[in-house]
């Protein structure tokens, strides 16, 4: 090869070099003009509320809807409040039902979800059963217990009772009043503060199914604690109605108590869901809640049986 073919030749490959720099720097630039003028997506970035806001969750499609509101726990799940007002609930238990005093044709009166605690010895235990049949009411056995004071029952259950005599007695009561679904004390502040006797009771109670309301006749009862750890249903009792000692202290008698402990009852409903109300069939007790007891309605406050309060 001679020296100009030489020359040419290398001049060629120069040539050849460049013209491929610059493709490539042609390419490169292209490149970079469509990066700036492409128009980017945004990010996929997570939502953040501000701090004084109430976290708001972003909706999916296959997302369940979010819960409704519900009642307080102590009221059951299916109730809706009257009118929309949601102020509680109150069951009312009438007591001491099943004497010959004109209290069953009072009680007749009244309408709507109740509770009567029938006597087991009361001469008319049996028209009492069946006028809560008739009515649909709850019926509870109002067992007769050892008090601090006035006179007692036939067939109370004492503290000087072994365990066996307990239970027969208990179990009697309830053959007395058939149908029963709750049971309750009559008096007995003595006896349902001492562990062996309740116990001894509410293992009866336990093996027939029956729930236990505690009427509190006695800030030291233990039968609600020992009915719990028993895994038995039970409530205690949150206002007595028609209180004699009340009564005698307001300064117009019966009514005026009636009308003290019943707005405690509203408040106690509106403030932690229920009351238990327990009264007797005085005629001045049924009188107030015959015109009570469907004034509920019109305030919102929902009217149940006590045995669907237990738990």
């Amino acid at each position: 090869m001679t020296a100009a073919r030489a020359r040419k030749s290398g001049c060629g490959r120069t040539l050849g070099l460049l013209a491929g720099l610059v493709v490539l720097f042609a390419l490169a630039a292209g490149a970079l003009w469509f990066l700036r003028v492409r128009p980017m997506e945004p990010p996929r970035a997570t939502l953040v509320e501000p701090a004084d806001a109430p976290a708001t969750p972003v909706p999916s499609p296959t997302a369940a809807p979010a819960p409704t509101a519900r009642p307080p726990a102590s009221v059951p799940a299916d109730f809706e409040p009257a009118g929309g007002q949601g102020r509680g609930a109150i069951a009312v238990v009438i007591d001491d039902v099943g004497n010959e005093d004109g209290s069953l044709e009072r009680l007749a009166r009244l309408d709507g979800p109740l509770a009567i605690a029938v006597l087991p010895g009361a001469p008319k235990a049996r028209e009492a059963v069946a006028l809560a049949g008739r009515k649909g009411w709850d019926l509870l056995v109002h067992l007769p217990m050892e008090g601090a004071s006035g006179p007692a029952e036939p067939d109370s259950i004492t503290l000087s009772d072994d365990d066996a005599t307990i239970a027969r007695r208990v179990r009697a009561a309830i053959g007395r009043v058939p149908g029963a679904s709750g049971l309750n004390n009559h008096q007995g502040s003595l006896a349902t503060a001492d562990r062996r006797v309740v116990r001894a009771v509410l293992s009866v109670v336990r093996e027939r199914g029956l729930f236990f309301l505690d009427s509190r006749t006695s800030a030291a009862s233990v039968a609600v604690e020992e009915a719990r750890a028993l895994g038995l249903a039970t409530i205690p009792r949150d206002v007595f109605l028609d209180d004699a000692r009340a009564e005698s202290a307001a300064e117009r008698g019966a009514p005026e108590a009636l009308a003290t402990a019943w707005t405690r009852a509203l408040g106690l409903a509106a403030s932690k869901g229920h009351a238990v109300v327990i009264g007797h069939p005085h005629a001045a007790t049924i009188d107030f809640l015959a015109a009570s007891l469907p004034a509920l309605d019109r305030r919102g406050v929902l009217r149940v049986r006590v045995s669907e309060l237990v738990d």
